[in-house]
């Protein structure tokens, strides 16, 4: 078998261009897998310098997925447009998106204000004072990035 992947027309491994595309992204999608098989879960997140995180409920689905550490996949949708043609089978997409896969570690209690105010700058634009009941009232996650790529085609 032939172990040298080829990469697809628009992929980029290029670090600037991942960090635009998840700086400008508003909800990752996150794939995760637990006793009952795999599902996906849209969450919002905070990126800054390198580093991923996110916020959950200190019960539920989602959250016990995370606790096992396990490998999980991710994705964020910048831009989409349906591209159609005349043919109806030369319609495409040109799309800006980043996909990746990483391992979750639930931050302690001194880690999260910093992760949430991540967070919330994301959104926002700014960081926030926060109560200590709200920060312990939930869960938050770094993804440890193990393999990342961004995408970018262009509508032909």
């Amino acid at each position: 078998m032939d172990t040298d992947i080829k990469l697809r027309k628009g992929v980029s491994k290029d670090e600037s261009l991942i960090g635009s595309y998840l700086t400008q992204g508003e909800v990752m999608h996150l794939a995760l897998q637990d006793n009952m098989g795999l599902f996906s879960v849209p969450v919002n997140y905070g990126y800054y310098n390198g580093k991923i995180y996110i916020h959950s409920s200190k019960k539920g689905r989602k959250i016990e997925a995370l606790h096992k550490g396990g490998v999980i996949g991710f994705s964020v949708l910048v831009e989409h447009q349906v591209v159609a043609k005349d043919d109806p089978c030369k319609w495409g997409c040109a799309f800006k998106s980043v996909i990746g896969a990483g391992v979750p570690r639930v931050l302690e209690e001194k880690e999260k204000l910093a992760a949430l105010n991540c967070i919330m700058k994301q959104y926002s634009g700014k960081e926030w004072v926060m109560s200590d009941s709200g920060i312990k009232a939930v869960d938050v996650v770094e993804i440890m990035v193990t393999s990342i790529s961004a995408r970018t085609v262009e509508k032909d």
